[in-house]
């Protein structure tokens, strides 16, 4: 029997799914062996009843015994096996002595139980420990409970690096980071069906690439057969809810009413699925039920889709795409390749299979073979998918049924490299600019990337398809931000999960980001309003990437006095460090380059000096933040170096291609409404134009003729006092102002002014370069002299000249 494994959000047995269908066991009276579990024979029956209800796993609160692993293979049940020590709730007191003896017998405690069972395939995993409560995590300090836990998975990986390790969290102390497990388990009682989905997309967000196990689900069965069968009712909804949200597995709470806590018998408590004498409650029915179906049974029908795959020279990735994508059970799915021009094998290995229908055209990009899928397509709903990924079975069932209200237009899932992917492509899945989601809320997107999202048919048509000046990258966003400038919502199925090759090699990853930066230049002069003065793009949700650590401040919601029911972490936005990257480092490269001027004077060298302390400090941060794969042993700091360089190396390449495509992205500009001919002159540099239509749609076409002249424009918010604000030169800016007066005529005017930041800097860093290398202030000063000509000449001559000509149609 092969042991079970973490794939992806799931788990897998050999090459197959396992699903885990889980009841809790215990804890019972001790036997004389010491070990709390019912005789032998009492197993054995308990066991055959389970696998008669299609259990999969039993979970135990303490080590199983060796005649209980025997039984559970003669059942094929996998043991999700707890082990026990005091934990803190135990002392009495702040000594540091008794919570450090606590932390050495749980290393103790643990480090049997994992030597006992180490090997065993019977055994799911390891439980480390079971709810600790909030008050005491808050009593103890948050740091000493999540550094043992991580402590203890280590102890059990050196005696078997094979076993699978959780801790059975509960919703009061979400908040405690444990990175070292390998899948999340929480305990969740929630009777209400509704308040169970949101809240397991909120712990999906906490698990992020790791599965999300509901170690507890149930419900108190009372002593009717009302309240029996309404147990059974809530069973089989919380089931279905996790089925639906995607978690990887369940345990029912409990086997039985038989239960005790230390040596006395637990009374009054009936959550058992069946009674202390076995007798079968109806819940056991219920669950049996639930338990021989999957994901495939959610729904009598489901709408139909078509899987489009844009793919150009993928002959090393294309066959292992389509292996997995023609193995889908889904029913009503189509498979659409469109082969945009390549010139390998690629339209070859697609015919290979039969499921899937080739469509060749010649190159022409991204976009446009998109566009071609697309009008291919039959299916209710078209997913795309990069012909460097490859879907997990059940990707599009978690696809549609993320689709839950009328309001959502399309929906999106993670993408995370494939466990087997080489050391240099796991460095690139931790590296910036990758395929990642930018969430509103916990099932809420703001952008899905392109190699995993789907789209009702009818809303790419209404949003007009694909822009075809998108030839490589930026089409996700755009068709993402289209779709949602026309009030859809994009929803986000963590389940929804696709494996995604990244490209290995750091040549290959920059040559990627200079891409990706040409593509984003494209996208800033499309939707200006969501790009910054320093050209970076301003996300109103949040970044996520589980395989990148998050900077942001981290705050946890306790409730007053510590009491609230779901204690919850919540994250600013950690733009700072972000921007410290995108915007610092570009920056601090051009200080460096200053170094020269050291020559003339030694403080002259001070700027590049701060750059590169600036520069060391980032590399420190990425080379502490970055995580290496948990499966990695040695070179761990050779892993993380390699991450810092790509960090520092990324910006640069970025601003790069950004820079040089300004020009084309202006070019590719959709036409704008022509403004009047008939403009004049007037006092003071403003504009008169004739008012042949509303001021604030006049207004609206001046800013898109700005924008194809070349003026960068940051667009109104509705908070100004001003119609927009231009970007003059480096050193002015201009804001743009109208007027319906006199009556017929509308009257423009762009009013110059510093941007006193940067002037401000520029002017005190000339007052200390005269008083070092007059002749060097004497040039800046100049520079600086011709900066503020130019803003201002472009702002009383050159754009009321445009508004006089008129706008280019």
């Amino acid at each position: 029997m092969a042991r079970v494994r973490v794939d992806g959000k799931q788990f897998c047995v050999a090459d197959e799914r396992f699903h885990f269908r889980g009841v809790t066991y215990g804890t019972f009276r001790p036997r004389e062996d010491g070990h709390r579990f019912p005789e032998r024979n009492r197993i054995k029956r308990d066991f055959e009843a389970m696998g008669e209800a299609s259990f999969s796993v039993v979970r135990t609160y303490t080590a199983p015994s060796d005649d209980l692993l025997d039984l559970a293979a003669d059942w094929e049940l996998r043991v999700l096996a707890g082990v026990y020590w005091p934990d803190w709730r135990y002392l009495v007191g702040a000594s540091r002595r008794a919570v450090r003896a606590v932390a050495r017998d749980a290393r103790r405690e643990v480090g049997r139980a994992a030597r006992r069972l180490a090997g065993s395939e019977q055994v799911l995993g390891i439980v480390l420990g079971n709810e600790v409560p909030a008050d005491v995590v808050r009593w103890i300090g948050t740091e000493t409970i999540s550094s043992l836990l991580e402590e203890l998975c280590d102890v059990v990986r050196v005696e078997d690096p094979e076993t699978l390790v959780t801790y059975a969290n509960y919703p009061t102390a979400e908040y405690l980071p444990l990175e070292g497990l390998d899948f999340l388990t929480f305990n969740v009682f929630l009777e209400d069906r509704e308040d169970l989905r949101a809240y397991l997309a909120r712990l999906h967000t906490l698990a992020g690439d790791r599965p999300l196990v509901l170690g507890e689900i149930g419900l108190d069965a009372g002593t009717t057969s009302d309240s029996e069968r309404r147990q059974a009712e809530v069973l089989d909804e919380q089931l279905e809810a996790a089925m639906e949200r995607g978690a990887a597995g369940s345990c029912v709470f409990s086997w039985t009413d038989e239960w005790w806590v230390g040596d006395s018998a637990v009374e009054g408590w009936q959550f058992g699925l069946t009674r202390s004498d076995r007798s079968p409650r109806p819940a056991l029915q219920a669950v049996a039920r639930r338990n021989r179906t999957s994901v495939a049974d959610l729904r009598p029908t489901w709408e139909s889709v078509s899987v489009v795959i844009c793919a150009y020279d993928a002959e090393d990735t294309l066959a292992e795409c389509l292996h997995h994508t023609c193995r889908l059970d889904y029913p009503n799915l189509e498979i659409i390749v469109v082969d945009d021009g390549s010139t390998d094998a690629t339209a070859q290995i697609a015919r290979r299979y039969p499921r899937a229908r080739l469509i060749s055209i010649e190159h022409a990009g991204l976009s446009v073979a998109r566009n071609e899928g697309l009008r291919a397509a039959t299916g209710q709903l078209v997913a795309y998918l990069d012909s460097d990924a490859y879907p997990s079975p059940e990707w599009p069932y978690y696809l549609v049924l993320g689709l839950d209200r009328r309001t959502v237009g399309g929906v999106g899932g993670p993408n995370i490299p494939p466990l087997d992917d080489s050391l240099g492509a796991q460095v690139v899945a931790r590296s910036p600019g990758g395929p990642i989601h930018v969430l509103l809320s916990d099932d809420r997107a703001e952008h899905v990337p392109g190699c995993n999202m789907a789209f009702w048919r009818h809303v790419l048509e209404e949003v007009g398809g694909f822009d075809p000046v998108y030839t490589a990258a930026g089409d996700d966003v755009d068709i993402c931000w289209k779709i949602l400038d026309r009030r859809w919502e994009i929803a986000f199925h963590p389940a929804a999960l696709v494996w995604h090759h990244r490209r290995p090699g750091l040549r290959r990853y920059l040559r990627q980001q200079r891409g990706y930066g040409r593509a984003e230049a494209l996208v800033e002069v499309r939707h200006p309003d969501r790009f910054n003065a320093v050209g970076t793009a301003k996300w109103r949700g949040r970044i996520y990437n589980s395989l990148v650590p998050s900077w942001g401040r981290v705050r946890i919601y306790r409730g007053l006095y510590g009491a609230a029911a779901y204690q919850s972490i919540y994250r600013a936005g950690g733009h700072g460090i972000d921007l410290a990257h995108q915007v610092g480092i570009p920056v601090a490269f051009a200080l460096v380059l200053t170094a020269p001027l050291a020559a003339l004077h030694p403080a002259l060298g001070l700027g590049a000096a701060v750059a590169l302390v600036w520069l060391l400090g980032l590399a420190v941060v990425d080379v502490v933040g970055a995580r290496p794969p948990r499966t990695l042993r040695r070179g761990c700091l050779r892993f993380r170096a390699s991450v810092a360089v790509h960090h520092l190396l990324q910006p640069l390449v970025r601003t790069w291609g950004r820079r040089r495509a300004w020009a084309l992205a202006r070019r590719h500009l959709p036409a704008v409404a022509p403004l009047p001919r008939q403009a004049a002159m007037a006092p003071g540099g403003a504009v008169l134009l004739p008012e042949d239509r509303p001021r604030a749609e006049l207004a609206a076409a001046i800013v898109g003729a700005a924008r194809h002249e070349g003026f960068r424009v940051m667009a109104p918010t509705g908070w100004e006092a001003h119609d927009a604000r231009l970007l003059l030169s480096t050193f002015v800016a201009g804001d743009l102002l109208t007027s319906s007066h006199p009556p017929g005529t509308i009257q423009v005017s762009v009013r110059p002014a510093l941007r006193v930041a940067r002037t401000t800097a520029a002017v005190l860093a000339l007052a200390v370069l005269a008083g070092l290398a007059p002749s060097a202030a004497a040039l800046g000063l100049l520079g600086l002299g011709a900066d503020l000509a130019r803003g201002w000449w472009r702002a009383r001559r050159r754009l009321p000249r445009l508004l006089q000509k008129g706008a280019p149609s």
